[in-house]
């Protein structure tokens, strides 16, 4: 015995010495990269700002997710960008700011784009499409390299001058349009004995499908189907004329690919280069030969000198500021306040609209006596009921001080998306916003079928009846569950009451439009759910004409992100693709349902991350 406890106590000993050694590497290498940090922002203090176009090619290569407003952690966490992959984000605005002053700059080459790595929803794929094709018409050149693209990747490249694909490359290029493909699951969970008790308000309010049912709904098909088929038109359209196609051919490549393929001996890239979706198949070698031969170069193994869209980025000025902004005067404010993400309890994170933190910059707007009025720029598919109430408290109690609120939705404005917008005098859209949804839901899961088929049991004592109803170990009792669907019926009519008053609808008029169905941001107009259609710059301008402003500045707060999420949200980028999504739909039903008090309750589209097919 005596010579097992050394044994083990050599064993901890040993480990307790690599665990030191390790820690102190890691410290090492982190107080490395901090002085590395800081002699760079240092040296930048000294460093001439002026970047040098004339005669360059611009490479625009982005990689990650486009959303609004961008997460930020101060400088360190710039220097700390090991990984790329979805933990990016890029604006929007500063994206498109670069492709259209590229498009009119005779210093610039060329345009040199690979948007493999980008991931962007329908409008923003929409507004990138065009100021690509713009920038082409008015004379600009662009070069699209691609090593496999799906719809939205292929709208924006077909708007270049020509594709290039890699040769040797085994994914495909396949504009195929849009699928909705999910897990039902609801002989699993009788399988394995879980009882998944699902309380939703509204009939089309597909989310908790899932766990109730072995296909799709009717409902569930013919809204979604509703919703993207116009969306999927406009981008066939754009695809084919950024490729010169007839109509119809993208359509028929689509309906008819296996066969297409089957004629090219099995060969994508060969069926991609004959079907005419790209121009050229090329080597990455091969690629760089072509573009020194193209734009000069003084090495053949080198692509010809560039400048990247960051850098790019930093050269351009203000110059599509309207003359009124130009005249800033700091008494004349108008705070841009972002949604963006999930609605959640907490601080703003990535892909999340923490409550807390957007409440902050809300208060920020009302402390601030030289804001005149706020801009609710929403970009989420919802979240938790409590989340939302606390932002439109906070907008109320902004209010309350007599200046407006005006919302404009981007991408989606879906369930709390809509919630967190009914205290707005004006909502504007995109007209291919996904907004609508106005439903509720929760899900419980109830282990006590699976815990008594194993042989576990519950049992105890409590002073009143409902402590015992509350026990959920025990399962969901008659009582609890009439609760529960009371509460969400509650939550709902109360969601519906909101949106009435805000649109000055009959309760009936939005109970018809509400049932958790989607509508496309045209359609909502249509139905008095949103009042206009367009920009954010429409929104802005829409307030400062409502304010009669003769002189304004638009401004947002910046969303820090705490250092541990921000190095967690790396670490997540680096994972493949299906990792990084299990994960983010644990994370998601863990927020949403599971942890903490009345978390059961949500306003939140799942179903919303409509993708495109590749």
């Amino acid at each position: 015995m005596e010579k097992i406890k050394n044994l083990f106590s050599f064993v901890d000993n040993l480990l307790e010495k690599f665990r030191k050694i390790f820690i102190n590497t890691f410290t090492f290498l982190f107080l490395v990269l901090i002085t590395f940090g800081f002699f760079l922002s240092l040296g930048s203090l000294f460093e001439s700002n002026t970047v040098e176009t004339k005669g360059k090619v611009l490479y625009l290569e982005p990689s990650g997710v486009i959303v609004d407003k961008a997460i930020t952690g101060g400088d360190l966490f710039e220097e700390l960008e090991v990984f790329e992959g979805s933990s990016n984000q890029i604006e929007l605005e500063g994206f498109l700011k670069v492709i259209k002053n590229a498009g009119k700059d005779d210093n610039l080459k060329a345009i040199y784009l690979d948007v493999d790595g980008l991931s962007a929803y329908y409008t923003s794929a929409l507004k990138i499409a065009d100021a690509l094709y713009e920038a082409r018409e008015g004379g600009k050149e662009i070069i699209a390299f691609t090593s496999g693209l799906g719809t939205t990747g292929y709208l924006m490249a077909s708007q270049a001058t020509e594709i290039i694909l890699e040769k040797d490359t085994y994914e495909p290029v396949l504009p195929f349009g849009f699928s909705r493909v999910r897990l039902y699951q609801k002989d699993f969970f009788e399988n394995i004995k879980v009882n998944m008790n699902v309380y939703a308000a509204g009939d089309y309010k597909s989310g908790p499908e899932g766990y109730t049912r072995n296909d799709m709904s009717e409902t569930d098909r013919l809204a979604w189907l509703d919703f993207v088929t116009p969306i999927w038109e406009k981008y066939k359209s754009k695809m084919e004329a950024g490729r010169g196609f007839e109509s119809g051919k993208i359509q028929y490549i689509g309906d008819n690919y296996p066969l297409l393929v089957t004629e090219n001996g099995g060969d994508n890239n060969e069926t991609a280069l004959s079907t005419g979706l790209v121009d050229k198949l090329m080597s990455e070698q091969e690629k760089i030969s072509y573009l020194v031969e193209k734009y000069g170069g003084e090495d053949k193994y080198k692509r010809p000198e560039g400048i990247s869209g960051r850098e790019y980025l930093s050269t351009l000025k203000d110059d599509d500021i309207s003359p009124k902004q130009k005249r800033v005067q700091e008494k004349n404010k108008i705070a841009i306040i972002h949604v963006e993400g999930a609605i959640v309890t907490g601080d703003i994170g990535f892909n999340s609209a923490g409550s807390g933190g957007v409440v902050k910059n809300i208060n920020k707007a009302r402390d601030d006596e030289n804001v005149k009025g706020i801009v609710l720029r929403v970009n989420s598919p919802g979240g938790d009921v409590y989340a939302g109430s606390m932002i439109t408290n906070a907008l109320e109690e902004f209010q309350s001080t007599g200046r407006p609120v005006i919302t404009s939705m981007g991408d989606i404005a879906a369930s709390g998306g809509v919630w967190v917008t009914t205290t707005s005098e004006e909502i504007w859209a995109e007209s291919t916003t996904l907004t609508g949804s106005i439903g509720v839901y929760g899900v419980y899961p109830d282990l006590s079928p699976l815990a008594s088929w194993a042989g576990i049991n519950y049992d105890g004592i409590s002073m009143t009846k409902s402590g015992e109803i509350y026990d959920l170990r025990r399962g969901v009792s008659e009582e609890l569950n009439r609760q529960f669907e009371e509460g969400i019926e509650n939550f709902y009519r109360d969601f519906v009451a909101k949106v009435a008053d805000n649109r000055g609808m009959d309760f009936s008029e939005v109970l018809k439009v509400a049932g958790g169905r989607i509508w496309r941001g045209d359609k909502a107009l249509e139905l008095g759910l949103v009042d206009k259609l367009g920009s954010l710059d429409d929104a802005i301008n829409s307030m400062v004409t409502k304010l009669e402003l003769d002189d304004y500045k638009t401004f947002s707060y910046n969303n820090e992100v705490e250092f541990e999420d921000y190095l967690n949200s790396l670490l997540l980028g680096a994972l493949p693709d299906q990792a990084q999504g299990l994960l983010n739909s644990f994370s998601g039903l863990n927020r949403l349902f599971m942890s903490g008090k009345d978390r059961y309750v949500v306003a939140y589209c799942f179903d919303c991350g409509f993708k495109p097919f590749k």
